[in-house]
């Protein structure tokens, strides 16, 4: 019996302290599990915004949403793949196996851009312009024209014929007044014409006939105008230099009196000089102050 207690008592301490250090071990794991809670929530915390720009990259947060909605799913992260568009109305009526024509990328209304999918709103009808009923007018009188001919249509030009007055010189040198007919072009100044033809001398024909002229090279007529039966004719100042002498002053009178006075409107004629009136004619004294007419030769 005593060695019976010996042995029990001696069981008792060895019991104990086994109890204390299988106490002692749950203790200590508790500790180590606290210190790496405390270390993952310290790195949690430094690592925060790292772990935000992680969830967007990943798109974690849209993959846990989608869980609520089987029919939304998103593609895996950085597989480029764009997520399909939502159906179209009337898309759960079509029978299976149809296949969808794609839509076109983009359309153009009124010059903007709209992205493809969406719908186009039907452009307005165009209502019609209200017609106006045209006013009754007055037909034009239709003017008939006139019959074309194929002939060509030449350029009728007018003429005149006009007296001249030149001088001829004989063999024996006498001096005798010659008249001459010419055709001039016509126009409203005859008077004008003719002497402009005199002044510009004879023709060749005519100086074949001997006939010259004593006006003054150089003459040149500067007006011509009737007052009544009297042409007033206003020359330069060549007219008043004649190389003949008294008779070839006499004779340059005689010719441009007998040409005017050949038209039967004018009787006399009344000699200018750079429009002034002048007394006589040349260092000879041929008096020119008054109008002259046939018989004043």
């Amino acid at each position: 019996m005593a060695s019976m207690a010996k042995r029990s008592s001696a069981s008792r301490p060895s019991s104990r302290g086994g109890s204390s250090s299988a106490g002692a071990k749950p203790g200590i794991g508790c500790l180590v599990w606290l210190v790496l809670l405390l270390a993952t929530l310290l790195l949690f915390v430094v690592n925060w915004e790292r772990i935000q720009e992680t969830l967007r990259a990943t798109r974690f947060s849209e993959a846990i949403e989608s869980l609520d909605d089987p029919a939304r799913t998103l593609p895996g992260p950085g597989d480029g793949s764009v997520a399909p568009a939502p159906a179209s109305p009337g898309a759960a009526d079509r029978q299976p196996g149809t296949t969808t024509p794609p839509a076109q990328a983009t359309e153009t209304v009124s010059g903007e851009r709209q992205p493809a999918g969406t719908a186009t709103q039907p452009a307005p009808s165009a209502q019609p312009a209200p017609t106006t009923q045209p006013s009754p007018a007055t037909p034009p009188t239709a003017t008939p024209a006139p019959p074309s001919t194929n002939a060509p249509v030449e350029a009728v030009s007018k003429t005149r014929i006009v007296s001249l007055y030149f001088v001829r010189v004989d063999g024996d040198g006498t001096i005798s007044r010659q008249e001459v007919k010419r055709t001039i072009d016509a126009s409203d100044s005859p008077l004008t014409d003719a002497l402009g033809a005199l002044l510009r001398g004879p023709s060749a024909d005519e100086l074949g006939r001997n006939l010259i002229t004593l006006v003054p090279n150089g003459t040149r007529l500067l007006s011509a105008q009737v007052r009544g039966s009297t042409a007033y004719l206003d020359f330069n100042e060549a007219f008043m230099i004649n190389r003949y002498g008294i008779e070839g002053y006499a004779g340059q009178l005689k010719q441009i009196v007998y040409t005017a006075t050949s038209f039967s409107t004018v009787k006399d004629v009344q000699f200018l000089i750079d429009g002034e009136r002048r007394e006589f004619l040349g260092g000879e004294g041929v008096y020119i102050g008054r109008p002259l007419s046939r018989s004043s030769f």
